[in-house]
């Protein structure tokens, strides 16, 4: 068997040299290592974006499910259809897209939930005012019964207040009167008046008609039986005799007169 012919030579046009292997080498590194290091952060981000589609889906799912509940009978599929999206959106390829798709939905969900606890809270808060509106109403019928009691209060004590000075007038004119009252102050009108209105100008003693009151005699029941007797009786006196006893009420041995016979029960 014959030897095989030697390699032919190399054509010095095809050939590099080491130097520009060598910068061929380090370039291929340096975009490998540039492509791995974008690979790395690509990786981070999809799995960043995924798992913000993932914390969508309870608020997305959530929305969907009433939609379709009230949603009619002919087009509930589309949201069967979409229901199915969100369970699994965050494995599914073409992370951009559905992305967009899921933070629109998300946002409406968010929306619709705010406007929910807005409207919760306003109702929380008119049910509040109207409380508040029927206290006050309650409050102002109290206090205009209270001022109209207070009115008919005032009124009585101000016809009071005039017949009291009327009748303190024709008591003075009639020498009846030892002690002047003014009716104008609460210490003439109240038992327990309050001690800076009862100390100084509430009562005014006025002793200049106690002088001209006449000294009222002692009244005597036998007496005045005598007198009747005397001025009206004729002879009543010489009907009385004395009893023959000592007994204390049918008189006694004397000889005294019709007043002597009355003993003190």
């Amino acid at each position: 068997m014959a030897d095989p012919s030697p390699p032919a030579a190399p054509d010095s046009d095809s050939l590099v040299s080491k130097e520009t292997f060598d910068d061929t080498k380090k370039l291929a590194e340096e975009r490998g290592t540039r492509l791995a290091s974008a690979e790395a952060r690509l990786a981070a981000y999809e799995t960043r974006e995924r798992e913000q589609l993932k914390s969508f889906m309870p608020a997305m799912e959530g929305m969907l499910k009433e939609l379709h509940d009230d949603a009619a009978p002919d087009t509930r599929a589309h949201f069967n259809s979409m229901l199915d999206w969100t369970r699994n959106c965050h494995e599914r390829p073409n992370l951009d897209s559905q992305m967009q798709l899921g933070t629109v939905i998300h946002a409406c969900a968010s929306k619709l939930k705010r406007v929910r606890e807005d409207a919760s809270v306003q109702s929380a808060t008119a049910d509040q005012l109207a409380q508040a509106m029927k206290e006050n109403e309650e409050l102002k019928a109290t206090d205009a019964h209270k001022t109209k009691r207070i009115d008919e209060l005032n009124s009585s004590l101000k016809e009071i207040t005039t017949n009291s000075e009327k009748l303190q007038q024709q008591l003075q004119a009639a020498g009846a009167l030892q002690e002047k009252f003014d009716f104008s102050k609460a210490a003439s009108r109240e038992a327990d008046a309050p001690a800076e209105v009862a100390t100084g100008e509430g009562l005014v003693a006025k002793t200049e008609n106690a002088s001209k009151l006449p000294a009222i005699p002692a009244f005597s029941p036998s007496d005045a039986l005598s007198a009747f007797v005397g001025n009206y009786g004729g002879n009543a006196n010489t009907r009385f005799q004395p009893s023959l006893s000592n007994h204390s009420l049918l008189g006694s041995t004397g000889g005294e007169v019709f007043t002597a016979n009355i003993r003190p029960m």
